[in-house]
């Protein structure tokens, strides 16, 4: 028999992740009290990128419906949200989950949101809040958050805003003109007034045509002082099959080594048509200080080429390194059979998470290319162990594609946190 101690450390496991496990585990043991596990996940966000990931207010809220605890539950969100002032993502989380209470009668959350909303903001978040606050209340709510932004601009006169929750309050509304009614308002309402015309003044300014700025060529991209922006232009750059080949063709004889930094960094997006040897070459070198960016980017450019002498350096690399992450992608073009159990052997030693995105990154490229039923085991334990519901999507799109879902996996995936993850349900007859 389980213990109940083994149970909540399993649930609080697969809560920081956002996977089904935690609803399925909350479903099958009613009498066991996981709330803490709850509440640590609504006061963090335990996303690997809470920018870029969705939020995972629902799936909490659904955690929250099945515990007896929550008093216990609703009482530490609405605190926390009266006091987060750390991380905007977990802020953001905690206006989501106070906007459900709010949708389901609780009249103490709304209000919680109202006064929390512009109320010591996080530097460089003063929006957060505002989208849960349209989303409950309508037009009302976009008032408020004119009076209120208008209040701060009066305290503030060198701050700025822009028309973007407008444009999204009309998005969401859209039989309902938002400029006209906040134009009416603001004929009585001196804070709403100020707030239109700091909002009009911004789309003034960003409306002005920018000075033609003659288009670099690509030897003014090589030479570039600001080498970020150099490379950012150089990968966006649409280059003919004969530019990339004279840039192969240069980056063999450039002394320069800024611009062979450039030059080989075109090559981390785009397959070297020349011989690997002088790739391999660099990316054998010592590590200093003068040529880390010339051995990252040719470690990255290798990945794209195929030879066994790529393969045995990244084998080599691979035996010796803690950071996995930083080889791994050699073995995109020259993965084997048989290479599941190391790629396995990696995830099982790797609990930091920036590490492990790494591995998952890695992974899914690899897989891709190379369809093999002996993905499962290396997937799986990715699967099992990363915070990212987005890479996550993909670990199990790959496990579908090569038939080698699980049953018991397949059964969490309409409680995960991640919606396009609870879309990839499967039927049983399709499962091994």
């Amino acid at each position: 028999m389980v213990s109940p101690s083994s149970i909540k450390s399993s649930f609080r496991h697969a809560i920081q992740r956002g996977t089904g496990r935690a609803h399925l585990l909350a479903l099958a043991h009613p009498g066991v009290d996981f709330s803490s596990s709850i509440i640590e996940a609504a006061l963090k966000n335990f996303a690997y990128d809470g920018q870029s990931e969705p939020s995972r207010a629902l799936y909490l809220y659904e955690l929250y419906c099945l515990s007896a605890q929550q008093g216990r539950i609703r009482r530490a969100v609405l605190q926390a949200l009266a006091t987060e002032q750390d991380d905007t993502w977990t802020l953001t989380q905690l206006f989501a989950l106070a906007l459900l209470f709010a949708q389901h009668g609780d009249a103490a959350a709304r209000q919680a949101m109202y006064r929390r909303f512009l109320n010591h903001p996080i530097s460089g978040s003063d929006w957060v809040g505002a989208e849960e606050i349209m989303t409950l209340d309508g037009l009302e709510g976009l008032q408020y958050i004119a009076r209120k932004f208008g209040r701060v601009l009066a305290r503030n006169p060198d701050d700025w805003q822009d028309d973007h929750l407008i444009l999204a309050f009309q998005e969401q509304h859209p039989a309902v003109d938002a400029w006209a009614e906040l134009r009416q308002l603001a004929e009585q309402d001196e804070d709403v007034r100020r707030y239109l015309r700091c909002v009009q003044a911004t789309r003034e300014l960003r409306a002005a045509p920018p000075e033609p700025q003659p288009q670099p060529g690509l030897d003014d991209l090589l030479q570039s002082a600001s080498r970020a922006y150099g490379r950012f232009a150089l990968r966006r750059a649409a280059l003919k099959p004969d530019e990339i080949l004279q840039l192969a063709e240069r980056l063999l004889t450039e002394q320069n080594q800024k611009v062979r930094e450039n030059l080989l960094h075109v090559f981390t997006r785009i397959k070297f048509p020349l011989a690997y040897q002088p790739i391999l070459a660099w990316a054998r070198q010592k590590i200093n200080s003068q040529n880390r960016l010339t051995i990252e980017y040719a470690i990255e450019a290798l990945q794209h080429l195929h030879a066994p002498d790529i393969r045995a350096f990244a084998l080599e690399r691979l035996a010796a390194t803690s950071r996995p992450g930083r080889y791994t992608d050699l073995l995109v073009s020259n993965y084997q059979a048989g290479d599941a159990p190391l790629l396995t052997s990696f995830v099982a030693r790797t609990h930091d998470e920036h590490m492990l995105e790494m591995l998952a990154g890695s992974y899914t490229a690899i897989y891709r290319l190379n369809k093999t039923p002996e993905c499962a085991a290396p997937l799986l334990a990715l699967y099992q162990k990363m915070t990212c519901s987005i890479h996550r999507r993909d670990v199990v799109e790959l496990l579908i594609e090569n038939e080698v879902l699980p049953a018991w996996l397949n059964e969490e995936f309409p409680f995960d946190s991640y919606a396009e993850t609870r879309l990839l349900h499967q039927p049983h007859s399709t499962l091994r």
